[in-house]
């Protein structure tokens, strides 16, 4: 007749193949995906310190709004200055974008009022989400022992 199997032997063994690959894969995705939140693209500008800051990520739908300490905007990516309604009319296109998020960047010496009116054009725009910029201060250096 046929041949008989024998299932009464246990599987001692465990093929690791299949982990490996899965865990290969990831880190690959992982390392791709680091290398590009590891380079933001920002302006430059004196931010004014905070010890609670959270690193500013980079989203496809973000507009950054730079407030100069002499009352005028611009817009990150490029050095024209605004005034209120030109910043106003760039702000409503902005918001056009779905899941609009905008970042308020001011200078340490600009008036806050600046930094209030950027969010209330903001929120007229339609942009619901939007933060405020900072940067960390330094760490006092260590005391030398002498």
């Amino acid at each position: 007749m046929g041949a008989q199997i024998d299932d009464d032997d246990e599987i001692t063994t465990i093929n690791v193949t299949p982990l490996v690959d899965i865990t290969l894969v990831l880190l690959i995705i992982f390392m791709v995906t680091t290398s590009v939140i590891a380079n933001p693209e920002g302006i430059e500008i004196d931010k004014p310190d905070a010890k609670t800051g959270q690193p500013l990520s980079k989203e496809t739908n973000q507009v950054v709004v730079k407030c100069y300490r002499d009352g005028t905007f611009a817009i990150a990516g490029s050095d024209a200055r605004l005034d209120e309604a030109e910043l106003a009319a760039a702000l409503a296109e902005a918001a056009k974008a779905p899941d609009a998020q905008g970042v308020v960047v001011c200078e340490e010496q600009a008036p806050a009022g600046s930094m209030i009116r950027v969010i209330d054009l903001m929120r007229q725009a339609g942009i619901k989400k939007y933060g405020v910029a900072t940067e960390r201060p330094p760490e006092p250096a260590p005391a030398a022992a002498g």
